[in-house]
């Protein structure tokens, strides 16, 4: 998602120039996309939408990311057609041929340009070359923003002429682009303001000089030496050769050759003789006769013992998952080899196959172990991996000895070997699931030589494992899917391969795109449909506005206030729902054909009961019968499977009606809700239009707030003791020492106040003027830092949606309150959540200062929420400090020493106490020098002196006063109603807001203030003011 925020420049008055009197011209009023008010922030990305708020863009997400394009670069889309290396026609030499040349770039004997000598290339070179002249010379800057693989008109920076380049590498932050010359095989790095799309007239002919690699030879170690390549170089640099073409690869842009040196030796002989590499000898027809000996001692293997066995024919594999080219998909990687060739499971997917290992495991503990049980090669089988003793589906690949059996796990990619005794027979039922490992490759990469490097294998293994990743089909190979892979957990979200490739792991390769393939399934068998491929079955559902808005729900179908069933009701819904029964009947009707049902896929339900056409799920396959779930009511049934019917994608356009809801706010009084609760709850809901608001929601459904006539359905609930308050059951549960209930009290009562928040440490021994934002006393005060804030807008989002969704609940269900120190989050006037640091904690109100602003306010106690420690992992624009010798300053006097601090006194970091930054003061070299320190502890002393009845305990505990605290506000400080700002005086480090980058001018208020303060400090060190 991109939420990038920046004020509109637009929002002003101009003045027209060819006016006379300098007339002004009318004000550009913009409205929210989202709300229709006034609004003064754009989206950063495709900079056309406005918005009033970053709440109303995180809202506005949903529809606007379908239409976001980065710089507005749909409209260039629109009128220019891209090139790829693809749309350049490869250069036709046959193998064998040898050809006179010279080469022009070379980086290493696996990487190197050559340059045939040709009339018709040199003539195509100087053709290229004027109408690239002509058409760019003097041409405009443009917002063209490259792809990578895209070839365009590029300025050398040299000559400051334009030749084609291919985009090997693009920083979209840098603006800068890796490029490859493809008539001259030279590259460099080249900023977007030299390059434009390449125009339809320049001649679409390949690149005029061939890129070449040795052939037969791989280096000695994982790279080519700095010696070898340097001596090469030396050696073919500019001088006319023979090139000899061994083989060209598939892009058909690279050749295996070997070139006639001027000693009369082949460039891989040289290289072998000197010790520059190892010789690969083409094996083809040897591995492929020692894969069929290995394969015939396999089989012979299964077939020695197997006479009166069971061979399990039986049990063919299921059917593999069926994705089509486009589809995006959030995936785990379960089994990684390399980047052309790991494993991925479907997130979506996780209950299934839980629910599949669970019957597995309940399936081979009640069968005995098999006496006579040899499953033949190719078959499936229950198998029991070695490492976690679980049992999973596994196919039977080949017998390595006659007791033990290569399988391979058709859920997760990996394989193993195992004794013959770990097989169990399978069920029928247990194979109805599809094979839920889905291989792929990585799209767009290729290894720089024959192999990946083991340094490049680590790297993206580490980037995959254990994470959630976006995965979008953009071709097949072999039967693996060709996917963009992006890890969005990470700020900003990362393109796999453009990772590999920035670090010098990969190389570029041509990535034949959804175009290219349209259609085209990613499974390695064909794939049965009962509708064409090209219709992709999609289901969307109803969704409920998290916004506060109240909506008029109906339930269909109820089993408890945990579990119920609504749908929206209003004439316009109803008339479609209508309309569909009509469509449903007529297509049961029209299509009597048989139909084969699969786990997860839609379907249309002949209900026997009243003879009525469904829209259903299936949810599991039974022996003779399927059980359905009717997504337009809620309930599940089961049914022969002859009751059932394929489905078109026409039925589908109507999101599923059904909308899985609970009743927020309250719990059951027992183990489980009792059947006069279940009672009372359905006489309340059913039949009866209920106003609805969401109050959160989690993988279950909506926990929203039912009023039905104006009575509030849980307090209904709880009037009658039928239910237990959540807050109350929170409460109680704290106080129950039982390790279960302490648990239980902690997943309900949320995140508490945290005060062990992790702090920036500033560098050690740096002296800085400081900026105070909040002070409690000498012991706790925070600084403004200059923290680079990358991701911050990110959060922001994060955080409305989790104080939005969680408010209500955790303004009851918590019952500590803050302590000065504390993280929270806080709800400014703007209604609006920040995170926050509390200053100090009052009955009804607490003061706070905002962590990543550094203005302070004072807010009612129930706008203050626990912070959950995911909020806390990006850094605070302030820090926590603390002053060193604080013994020697006056806690009875805070303010005091507040002045002190803002009065132009110099601080140093002393060290870092592990959980604050310890501070030395020092007055300025023009007030003397002196640390303050120490010059303050007399006067201290002194002041406690004549106070006698000021303990100990009164000294150090005493609380700052709210009203010292505002008076130490700035007037010229930026407030959270003008955010999205940063910290008066810092660098415009964070992303998606724009930020001053100088700080505001002094107000005569603000001077003043400080030079009341100056003389504070003097008063304090013995000095005059």
């Amino acid at each position: 998602m991109y939420f990038f925020i920046k004020t509109l420049s637009q929002c002003q008055f101009s003045v027209d120039s060819q006016m006379s009197g300098a007339a002004l011209q009318a004000l550009t009023v913009h409205l929210c996309n989202f709300c229709a008010r006034q609004g003064d922030f754009k989206c950063n990305r495709c900079m056309k939408v406005v918005y009033c708020s970053v709440k109303c863009q995180s809202e506005d997400w949903k529809a606007h990311r379908h239409l976001c394009n980065p710089n507005n670069m749909e409209n260039v889309d629109a009128t220019i057609e891209r090139v790829t290396m693809k749309d350049l026609p490869a250069s036709v030499n046959v193998k064998g041929a040898e050809i006179q040349g010279t080469v022009v770039e070379f980086y290493n004997p696996g990487r190197f340009f050559f340059l045939p000598q040709s009339p018709d290339i040199s003539q195509a070179l100087q053709n290229i070359s004027a109408e690239l002249q002509k058409t760019y010379s003097g041409s405009s800057e443009t917002n063209h923003e490259p792809r990578v693989g895209e070839v365009c008109a590029v300025r050398f920076s040299l000559d400051l002429k334009w030749y084609r380049g291919l985009v090997q590498i693009f920083s979209p932050e840098k603006k800068i682009a890796k490029i490859l010359y493809i008539d001259f095989g030279n590259e460099e790095d080249v900023p977007v303001n030299r390059i434009r799309p390449l125009a339809a007239n320049i001649l679409k002919l390949g690149p005029c000089v061939m890129q070449c690699c040795t052939a037969r030879v791989v280096p000695m170690a994982e790279t080519w030496s700095g010696e070898c390549c340097i001596t090469l170089s030396q050696m073919l640099g500019r001088t006319p050769v023979t090139v000899k073409i061994m083989d060209q690869q598939e892009n058909g842009h690279v050749y295996a050759v070997d070139i006639l040196l001027s000693m009369g030796k082949q460039l891989s002989t040289y290289l072998l003789d000197h010790g520059y590499a190892q010789q690969v000898t083409d094996t083809a027809t040897q591995s492929q006769q020692g894969i069929d000996a290995i394969m015939n001692a396999a089989l012979e293997n299964f077939r020695s013992l197997s006479n009166g066995k069971d061979d399990n024919n039986w049990a063919q594999p299921p059917e593999p998952l069926t994705q089509t080219v486009g589809d995006h998909l959030s995936v785990v990687v379960t089994h990684f080899d390399s980047p052309n060739n790991f494993i991925v499971q479907k997130v979506k997917n996780a209950g299934l196959i839980q629910d599949l290992q669970l019957k597995l495991r309940e399936h081979c503990s009640h069968v005995a172990a098999p006496q006579n049980f040899r499953p033949a090669p190719g078959t499936v089988c229950c198998a029991q991996f070695t490492e976690d003793k679980q049992w999973y589906r596994a196919k039977v690949l080949a017998y390595s000895s006659k007791d033990r059996v290569c399988v391979g796990y058709i859920d997760f990619g990996n394989s193993e070997e195992v004794d013959l005794g770990y097989l169990f027979p399978i069920t029928s039922s247990l194979l109805a699931l599809p094979a839920q490992a889905m291989p792929c490759g990585l799209a767009g990469v290729q290894p720089f030589g024959q192999t990946w490097t083991n340094d490049c294998l680590l790297a993206m293994q580490q980037r995959v494992s254990n994470r959630i990743l976006l995965i979008k089909i953009q071709g097949e190979d072999e039967g693996k899917a060709l996917v963009m892979m992006v890890d969005e957990s990470s700020d900003p979200q990362a393109d796999v391969a453009e990772l590999l490739i920035s670090a010098g792991y990969a190389a570029p390769a041509i990535v034949h795109t959804q175009s290219d393939q349209r259609g085209k399934e990613t499974t390695t068998t064909p794939e049965k449909h009962n509708v064409p491929a090209q219709e992709l079955l999609v289901w969307p559902k109803v969704e409920l506005p998290l916004d506060n808005q109240t909506v008029v729900l109906q339930t269909v179908f109820v089993e408890s206030p945990k579990e119920f069933y609504c749908c929206i009701s209003n004439p316009t819904d109803e008339k479609k729902r209508t309309e569909l029964a009509a469509q449903l009947k007529l297509h049961c009707e029209a299509d009597p054909s048989p139909f084969v049902p699969k786990v997860g896929e839609p379907c249309c339900a002949i209900f026997p009961g009243d003879g009525s056409c469904y829209r259903a799920m299936v949810q599991s396959l039974l022996e003779d019968k399927v059980s359905v779930s009717l997504v337009d009511y809620g309930h599940s049934v089961t049914i022969e499977s002859s009751c059932l019917r394929s489905i078109t994608p026409k039925l589908l356009k109507l999101p599923f009606q059904a909308i899985r809801c609970w009743l927020a706010g309250v719990e059951h009084q027992g183990s489980e809700w009792s059947s006069e609760a279940r009672l009372r709850f359905q006489s309340q809901v059913n039949g009866c239009q209920l106003s609805a608001r969401v109050i959160s929601i989690n993988e279950e459904g909506y926990g929203v707030e039912l009023v039905n006539k104006e009575q509030n359905v849980a307090a209904a609930l709880l009037s009658e003791k039928l239910a237990k308050d959540i807050g109350l059951m929170a409460k109680e549960m704290q106080d129950n020492p039982s390790p279960a209930r302490r648990v239980k009290c902690s997943i309900i009562s949320g995140p508490s106040f945290s005060v062990d928040w992790k702090t920036v440490e500033l560098p050690l021994n740096e002296t800085f003027k400081p900026f105070v934002v909040g002070f409690v006393n000498p012991s706790l005060f925070y600084l403004s830092c200059n923290v680079t804030a990358i991701g911050l807008n990110f959060l922001m989002m994060a955080l409305a949606a989790y104080c939005t969704n969680n408010h209500r609940f955790l303004s009851s269900a918590t019952t500590n309150r803050p302590t000065p120190g504390a993280a929270c989050c806080a709800q400014f006037s703007d209604n609006n959540w920040y995170r926050a640091v509390v200053l100090e904690a009052g009955e009804n109100n607490v003061s706070v200062v905002y962590a990543d602003y550094g203005n302070r306010d004072t807010v009612p106690l129930t706008r203050v929420m626990p912070i959950p420690v995911h909020l806390l992992k990006l850094p605070f624009q302030i820090c926590r400090c603390t002053l060193s010798g604080k013994e020697g300053f006056p806690t009875e006097r805070p303010d005091d020493v507040q002045q002190m601090l803002m009065s132009g006194v110099l601080t140093t970091v002393q060290s870092f106490d592990g959980r604050a930054n310890v501070l030395s003061l020092a007055l300025p070299a023009e007030s003397g020098g002196p640390q303050v320190s120490g010059v303050t502890g007399d006067a201290s002393h002194a002041h406690i002196k004549s106070n006698p009845h000021l303990d100990a305990t009164q000294k150090s505990d005493k609380p700052v006063s709210s009203t010292s605290i505002k008076a130490t506000t700035s007037p010229d400080r930026p407030q959270p109603n003008s955010i999205p700002n940063t910290l008066t005086g810092l660098e415009n480090t964070t992303d998606g807001f724009t930020k001053p980058s100088q700080p505001s001018e002094p107000s005569s208020h603000t001077l003043q203030q400080r030079n009341t303060q100056a003389a504070a400090v003097n008063s304090w060190s013995g000095q005059k003011s």
